[in-house]
């Protein structure tokens, strides 16, 4: 922040909007909001200051905002003295919707103000996240300007970066709803791209390292050479489907990340959040299966001669016949990889799923609200 911005702020009413978020990609989009309201000239002249705390935001059992717990821990968690007309700004990772429309955001009395990171679909989050909380704050400020006594005023101006998206009002509060064409779908997209399915690579280092060691076979015996060279594209394509879906099925069902009716009541939430985990992992593992890939591929064209492999296949070699090998020996391999993941860190596993992770920010919540 240049000299003349920061006397500018000496000179004008400060806001101070103290942002809470959800481990994780809410994080992350959390900094950045806080980048962009950090030193920001509201309409009415106030100049914001923004700082981040770490807080737990539990969601109730039913998966909806834990608005009460989440009031008292960010009420502990203020230092003392602190102003009073702070606003807080919590960056939920929870898949909050109303019917079939994602909740973008919501704000909650005259202070608070939830953004909901799944409901923001899978490309330029972080971006279009900012700009809704800056216009939510903005809203805020306005209605506390044009009302006496506080009750909830859909803004009707319009929400920069999203699209169609309209402010309604919900149980005394105010939300900011997506469109309802493929309302669900890009609900379940933004899920996905909040667990971050990369990330389960280092979790499957024991399958990857059983798959790359049965695909070895696929360099040094000539008759998996012979066996993927007289195999189809097509053929080649349901061997490697076939092992991508045993060890995505592997993973799932013995870590019990599949959601029950015991766990989640509502039949929609359910089919949402087991939608998001077998997207999950079944991207967690192309990631290995694509890395498998390259390596036996590479492997390959170092080891196996152009002029052998030829010998061996009954026709001259080419590009072609070094792909169909590591394809074929990459599936096999994929398919041994499942006996890997058993021993693969299974709370990494555990932690790439909206299920677990809410279990483990209710006991983080419970504890914290017990020691204070």
């Amino acid at each position: 922040m240049s000299t003349a911005e920061a006397e500018a702020m000496e000179q004008s009413d400060l806001g101070t909007v103290r942002i809470a978020a959800d481990q994780g990609l809410a994080d992350a989009v959390a900094d950045k909001i806080c980048a962009r309201l950090d030193g920001h000239r509201l309409s009415s002249g106030t100049v914001l200051h923004a700082e981040t705390v770490s807080l737990p935001l539990p969601p109730v059992e039913s998966g909806r905002p834990d608005m009460e717990t989440w009031s008292s821990l960010l009420a502990t968690g203020s230092e003392e003295g602190e102003n009073a007309d702070a606003i807080t700004l919590c960056v939920s990772e929870i898949p909050r919707r109303v019917g079939s429309r994602p909740v973008l955001a919501e704000i909650v009395g005259t202070s608070m103000v939830v953004i909901y990171v799944p409901s923001f679909g899978a490309r330029a989050v972080a971006r279009r996240a900012g700009a809704v909380a800056l216009t939510a704050i903005e809203s805020m400020r306005r209605r506390d300007d044009d009302t006496d006594d506080g009750s909830p005023v859909a803004p009707d101006h319009p929400t920069p970066a999203t699209g169609l998206a309209q402010w309604s009002v919900d149980s005394g509060h105010d939300i900011l709803l997506a469109p309802a064409l493929l309302g669900r779908t890009r609900m379940v997209a933004g899920m996905i791209r909040t667990n971050r399915p990369w990330r389960l690579v280092p979790a499957l280092s024991g399958a990857l390292a059983a798959a790359t060691a049965t695909s070895a076979f696929g360099v040094f015996y000539s008759s998996i050479w012979q066996m993927a060279a007289s195999m189809s594209v097509m053929r080649l394509t349901c061997v490697s489907v076939i092992a991508v879906a045993l060890i995505t099925a592997w993973l799932i069902l013995p870590n019990g990340l599949w959601e029950r009716r015991t766990r989640r009541q509502t039949g929609v939430d359910r089919a949402m959040y087991n939608m998001a985990t077998l997207a999950t992992v079944f991207a967690g593992v192309l990631f290995m299966y694509a890395a498998l890939f390259v390596v036996v591929g590479a492997a390959s064209a170092v080891v196996i001669s152009p002029e052998f492999l030829s010998a061996q296949i009954d026709h001259e070699a080419g590009a072609a016949d070094y792909i169909r090998l590591a394809w074929l020996a990459a599936s096999l391999g994929t398919v041994a990889g499942a006996v890997g993941s058993t021993v693969a860190d299974q709370e990494q596993i555990l932690g790439a799923t909206f299920g677990h992770r809410e279990a483990a920010r209710r006991r983080a919540a419970k504890s914290r609200l017990g020691t204070d």
